[in-house]
């Protein structure tokens, strides 16, 4: 039994911890990278490459990995080192552009799937609670737009940050200062919920109080060295909030 937190507000992440990570996001990367690939007619065994880099392996994605905790940035940067040392050289912009326009035509081929049971009945209990609820994610806009509309929860937050260019992305607490300012909500009464260390990062950052969410039984000794809860989804919040 967890002990009770007393938070006026609780700010998620999205993948991994609302959702399904790998059942979205690895398809997703491996259909986007074949596309990159495939116009820059470069062989198709180096989407498989590109995916290993990324962090997975056997269809599940790595904690540490590029595509579980990196920004898009990020993981068009990834793309083009594997395609240098393939010799297919390239812009930096254009390859990001790339990356970026692939994940977002190819989004609804992602399989959209809550990460617990009657997921909105979990973040309306919440509100009921008197809890503000926010989302924070490194995802950009039309996609994270989607996902929310998909699991039929978009409705429900009071504010959503994405990676838009307007904020920094996590684990930088511009965020959630903004937030706490725009809400006047003190920062150690709001609590992170999310599902990596940049979630973890992102909460002492900003001096919110830290809950990792995972499935993964081998995950769960890493997450508890850094959060000050591990929970095994987000439906555990309501009992553990007061």
């Amino acid at each position: 039994m967890h002990e009770k937190l007393h938070v006026d507000a609780v700010i998620f992440d999205k993948d991994g911890t609302l959702m399904d990570f790998d059942a979205f996001w690895v398809t997703l990367s491996r259909i986007a990278l074949t596309d990159v690939v495939r116009t820059l007619h470069q062989p198709e065994a180096l989407t498989d490459t590109m995916l290993e880099v990324f962090g997975v392996k056997d269809g599940k994605a790595d904690i540490n990995g590029i595509l579980c905790k990196g920004t898009y940035q990020e993981m068009a940067e990834a793309v083009q080192q594997v395609l240098q040392e393939h010799g297919c050289p390239a812009e930096d912009a254009l390859i990001e552009n790339m990356v970026l326009d692939a994940y977002n035509r190819n989004a609804h081929l992602g399989a959209v799937e809550p990460a617990c049971a009657d997921l909105r009945g979990v973040l309306v209990t919440l509100k009921k609670q008197g809890k503000k609820i926010a989302l924070v994610t490194t995802d950009n806009a039309p996609i994270t737009r989607m996902c929310l509309d998909n699991l039929g929860i978009a409705d429900l937050f009071d504010a959503v940050y994405t990676d838009d260019g307007v904020w920094p992305p996590k684990p930088d607490p511009a965020a959630a200062m903004d937030l706490c300012r725009r809400m006047g909500l003190a920062p150690d009464r709001v609590v992170m919920v999310g599902d990596t260390m940049t979630d973890v990062r992102f909460a002492r950052n900003s001096g919110l109080k830290a809950v990792a969410v995972t499935k993964h039984e081998e995950r769960r000794p890493f997450l508890a060295q850094h959060a000050d809860y591990v929970l095994y989804d987000v439906s555990e919040l309501i009992n553990m909030l007061d």
